[in-house]
């Protein structure tokens, strides 16, 4: 059986509603071992024979066998590996791959081979020392000469053991010194064992072939041995070199490979790549930020709550679920009295209050006085700035003195006045003032109000009682418990005391705050994630441009990817390329995103020291996750229109 056969083979190309039959019914056989030009002018069809040779396309009509395989039969992936086991490709241009040195373009084909990369490297470093180019190996095309890239491409072609040995006007691009050379080596292959196929125009090269093939619009119009070939060199003792099959490396190779082209890639082109990954960076920080910056508020809100309500439960003279018009009975001193004595109960505070009048001197405003115990105001987390607390004496003698919370000093007194020791007039009564306090209202991590609330007082209880409000009932009061003690277990002890207090109406309703810190923490994480599905957009905006880039390096590489087709890359290979150097784009991005959220949360740890910002490392491994996501999505169609591009039409690309 015939190496190559071709039996009433026909190649027809569509354009449009123009039809051309580049190949006319073709039969010929090639029989192993013989060296072949094919001639012909141009548009003669022999570049079409060449591709339907070499298996980079398939016939119209006919049959084409390669050592015995249809190739009309083959999948794509089956004429990839036939390409790579049987065929070695010499190109009129070389098609060597730039970004690579020498022997690295030799061990191309071995790379989709399977071959591991030790015996690779020793194969192509022996190939390239055999053709003189021992001192070049690490040298790029850009640094070799014409001769010098072309036996680069003689060793890229006999790496996997080159059967069969294609070339395309391979003397085209040369000096008539570096031509002649060539062709003694091609000679000398062909001695060796591997067929040899010439394509040319050149009547003067075809004679260095032993048949020569001459094609006319599309057909052969001579067939014919030559009995003395000129210049047709010895055989040479050297040993061919084997057949490459899949390897103990063919699945890490290629992924090895893949990876390095790509950061090959992206360094080729260092300003785009950067501004590609900008996008995903972006879009990475943002949402990295604001997710941070929503746990630290819930995080923040929590601990807030939990210190206002911690080991508290306050008690409050109403009851929603109680029949319209039904009556409330006040909170007494009875009550306070009975809740003492529940086991775990450190104090029981009520709240004796009133808006009234405050003058000194001109100044004057409306404020909350509290009718309070000693201890009463370091129960409320407050703290004395200035002068002393409400002592027993000041209860025992009702005395008519008072303590001020920053706001109502700064409303009654100017900044330079102290306000210790001086007389405040509240409703019609004078006290003296005895200490300053922190303001009773919620504080952020600096210390600063939310809101600006309207000014407290804390007098003697028996001096309220007595002198400010006769009032000896209560509507609240707040019970301090032990923090060991259990909070529902604690509640429910306090209902059922009061209960039996109050004949058996609840008409009181029990608050640990609990209850509004978990609104308000679900609504900062609903916020949060609105947040985050907004700063997800430009994610999205990213892979997008992402995927923008990808499809400009696939135009810009399309000689690359019929190169890679050519020596034996599958569309799969291909497609990993592209999808890889896609999720690499994406991740750098990713991970330079997350270098400005780092940023952003050290130095809100440094002016918000209350609510310190942390990436987290489930962040991380989110964020590389998204991006990962990002990149095969954004990649995969790129990825596709590269892998799904023909060789033959690739290869022809400037």
């Amino acid at each position: 059986m015939p190496l190559i056969a071709l039996e009433h083979v026909s190649r027809l190309y569509t354009s449009g509603a123009t039809e051309v039959l580049a190949l006319d019914d073709v039969s010929l056989h090639i029989e192993a071992g013989e060296m072949v030009a094919i001639m012909g002018a141009s548009g003669s069809g022999k570049s079409t024979l060449m591709n339907l040779l070499g298996c980079l396309d398939k016939p119209t009509d006919g049959r084409l066998l390669v050592d015995g395989k249809n190739l009309s039969e083959l999948s794509s992936d089956e004429m990839a590996a036939l390409r790579r086991e049987t065929f070695g490709f010499i190109f009129q241009r070389y098609h060597l791959l730039p970004h690579l040195d020498a022997a690295h373009n030799v061990e191309l084909p071995a790379v989709y081979a399977g071959l591991n990369r030790r015996e690779r490297r020793e194969r192509a470093v022996a190939l390239l020392r055999r053709l003189g180019l021992g001192d070049r190996l690490t040298h790029r095309p850009d640094e070799l000469s014409g001769g010098q890239q072309q036996r680069v491409s003689i060793a890229r072609a006999l790496i996997n053991g080159g059967r069969i040995i294609l070339a395309d006007e391979p003397t085209g691009a040369l000096d008539s010194a570096s031509g002649a050379e060539l062709l003694v080596l091609l000679g000398e292959l062909n001695a060796l064992g591997h067929t040899v196929i010439l394509v040319t125009h050149d009547a003067e090269v075809a004679s260095q072939a032993k048949r020569i093939i001459e094609l006319r619009d599309g057909r052969i119009v001579r067939d014919a041995a030559v009995s003395e070939p000129v210049g047709q060199p010895a055989p040479r003792e050297t040993a061919g070199l084997p057949t490459v099959s899949d390897g103990p490396g063919h699945w890490t190779a290629p992924w090895r490979e893949a990876l390095t082209m790509s950061l090959t890639a992206l360094n080729g082109n260092r300003l785009r790549s950067v501004l590609s990954m900008l996008g995903i960076s972006i879009g990475i920080a943002a949402v990295v930020s604001i997710t941070a910056l929503g746990d630290a508020a819930r995080t923040h809100v929590q601990i807030s709550a939990q210190e206002a309500s911690a080991s508290k439960l306050v008690v409050a003279q109403s009851n929603r679920n109680l029949p319209f018009g039904a009556p409330l009975q006040s909170l007494t001193a009875r009550d306070a009295a009975a809740l003492r004595s529940l086991p775990g109960v450190t104090a029981v505070e009520p709240h004796y209050s009133s808006r009234v009048p405050a003058r000194y001197g001109r100044n004057n405003d409306f404020v909350t006085a509290n009718g309070v115990v000693g201890g009463d105001i370091d129960l409320n987390g407050q703290i004395i700035v200035q002068g002393r607390d409400i002592a027993d004496g000041d209860l025992d003698g009702r005395s008519q003195v008072v303590v001020l919370d920053s706001l109502a000093k700064e409303t009654l007194f100017t900044s330079e006045e102290s306000a210790i020791g001086q007389r405040v007039i509240l409703g019609a009564l004078p006290f003296t003032v005895i200490g300053i306090v922190q303001p009773a209202y919620v504080k952020d991590s600096l210390g600063k109000p939310y809101f600006k609330a309207q000014g407290t007082v804390y007098i003697p209880r028996t001096t309220y009682a007595t002198k400010l409000d006769t009032g000896q009932d209560t509507d609240s009061l707040t019970v301090h418990f032990s923090a060991q003690a259990s909070i529902e277990l604690f509640r429910e002890q306090v209902r059922q005391r009061l209960l039996a207090l109050h004949g058996g109406i609840e008409d009181f309703s029990l608050d640990s705050n609990e209850m509004l810190n978990s609104i308000f923490t679900g609504l900062l994480t609903k916020l949060s994630g609105v947040l985050s599905a907004i700063a997800g957009i430009s994610l999205l905006v990213g892979g997008v441009g992402v995927m923008n880039i990808m499809l400009v390096s696939v135009s810009e590489r399309t000689r690359e990817i019929g190169i890679r087709m050519a020596v034996g890359a599958r569309q799969r290979d291909v497609r990993r390329q592209f999808l890889i150097e896609s999720v690499l784009l994406c991740c750098l991005g990713g991970l330079g995103g997350l270098a400005l959220p780092w940023l952003v949360a050290q130095i809100m740890s440094f002016v918000f020291p209350g609510m310190p910002l942390a990436i987290s490392w489930e962040a991380l491994g989110l964020s590389l996750c998204a991006c990962t996501a990002i990149g095969i999505l954004f990649g995969n169609l790129p990825a596709r229109s590269a892998a799904a591009m023909s060789p033959v039409i690739a290869l022809a690309r400037d």
